[in-house]
């Protein structure tokens, strides 16, 4: 185990393209294993079951991306305040925050179980929750809301004080238990769509384990004799705001999403869509991986007084994934059908989810400015900024999604993603701009 003080070097020290490629290298193979068990279980659904379990799965998914918000917010707020005070040699400031975001998310996520069994069919009827896919939708559910509480191990927390390793077996282990359940629970016993929450709450659970055996056994924070704060848990709260938004946004337009496409091509639309939305969260996944990266390097130096770094850092970040965008966009325009049969063998939804991945995928460019500024301005506490880059997206595509829906169909649906996305990088480059201005006017 390295010490604290080669972590202080290597944070300090280090090439911050080295140090960044290193960190999103670690990152990258935890998010790819990730995406490729989202590809995997979506697989088990629909070869085990069948393409409308499929789409009953999917109409969940909202709940699952507000319960990860909260755990993102939660743990992105906590992550940028410990980076910092390990920059700043306060370890014990470091442990007491930990201590706060974990006490905030478990009565979080028992007040969300809580509230979820006593609304559950006008939650799903709001999920976009169609008369055919209710009964797997509200199974999968039912068993999501039981294990709610063991649904986050706070990797960011670990990333933040530079543990990659353990923050990318965080991921792996859990992951891998999940994809071995899957096959035994539905393909083994047949037990269909409740087989795959199952797998998904045990894969939570041995991520919640790992997390408590790394604070209480190998953490660099002063944990011991520490206490959850009130006041802390504001700070956090107000720095994890922006991933709230963020992460709630996605939420919001998936329900907008599942509700447009169910009035205007019904369940198959919902169908496409649920297949569709997986490959392109396959595609997207270095820009996550590298806003991850860079999140510790940058909240480490900005804590440490070491603005060149911190420049350094959000500058290589986007050139890396802006060069990335354009292969992604490439592959999906050239092979959008055969990424699709991976997972099912419903013409329809193959012929319906490759047009609209087609049209979709045309947003990627757009993608990392606003996504790296904005984990680049949360590490550093500049809540406004990562505030306006997190929402800018949500704002825009609601009236152009209800809009060109009614105009031009489902296609309009596609479309309004890549113009929302469009107006968002715009916007941040603005902000990024006035930025730089206001320091050199300074200076």
């Amino acid at each position: 185990m390295r010490s604290k003080k080669d972590f202080v070097q290597q944070m300090a020290d280090t090439p911050v393209k080295t140090l960044i490629l290193q960190y999103a290298a670690v990152t990258l193979s935890a998010l790819l294993l990730n995406s490729v068990y989202t590809l995997t279980d979506a697989l088990f659904v629909s070869w085990g079951v069948g393409s409308r379990a499929m789409g009953g799965v999917s109409i969940v998914f909202p709940f699952v991306i507000l319960q990860g918000a909260i755990a993102t917010a939660l743990g992105g707020g906590a992550a940028s305040i410990v980076s910092r005070k390990l920059g700043e040699g306060r370890p014990e400031e470091a442990g007491q925050t930990t201590l706060s975001a974990m006490a905030a998310f478990y009565a979080s996520a028992l007040l969300i179980t809580l509230v979820g069994f006593l609304a559950m069919d006008p939650i799903l009827r709001l999920m976009g929750v169609t008369g055919e896919l209710y009964a797997d939708a509200k199974a999968y559910f039912t068993i999501l809301l039981a294990g709610n509480v063991f649904s986050t191990g706070f990797s960011a927390i670990i990333r933040a004080e530079g543990r990659m390793t353990y923050s990318l077996l965080i991921w792996v282990i859990p992951i891998s238990v999940n994809i071995a359940l899957d096959a035994l629970f539905i393909l083994g016993f047949g037990w269909g769509v409740r087989g795959a929450a199952l797998a998904t709450v045990a894969c939570q659970f041995v991520s919640f384990s790992m997390s408590i055996l790394f604070f209480t056994r190998f953490s660099r924070q002063q944990i011991q004799k520490q206490r959850p704060n009130p006041r802390r848990i504001g700070e956090i709260l107000a720095i994890g705001l922006p991933s709230l938004i963020q992460m709630g946004s996605l939420c919001i337009i998936s329900m907008l999403l599942n509700n447009l496409l169910g009035n205007v091509s019904g369940s198959a639309g919902v169908t496409a869509y649920a297949y569709m939305s997986k490959v392109f969260a396959l595609l997207i996944v270095p820009f996550t991986a590298m806003a991850q990266a860079v999140s510790p390097v940058v909240g480490f130096n900005h804590g440490a007084g070491k603005p060149e770094r911190v420049r350094e850092a959000i500058r290589f970040s986007i050139w890396a994934c802006v060069a990335y965008s354009l292969v992604a966009v490439a592959i999906a325009e050239v092979l959008p059908s055969p990424m699709l049969r991976l997972m099912t063998n419903d013409a329809q939804a193959i012929t319906d989810g490759a047009n609209g991945l087609r049209i979709f995928v045309l947003a990627i460019p757009f993608l990392p400015l606003p996504s790296l500024l904005g984990a680049a301005y949360q590490a550093m506490g500049e809540k406004a900024k990562a505030l306006i880059l997190y929402s800018a997206n949500l704002v825009l595509l609601l009236p152009a999604a209800v809009l060109l829906s009614h105009v031009f169909g489902e296609g309009g649906i596609w479309w309004s993603y890549v113009l929302a996305a469009a107006l968002t990088s715009l916007l941040a480059f603005i902000v990024m701009r006035l930025k730089s201005s206001k320091k050199k006017a300074a200076c």
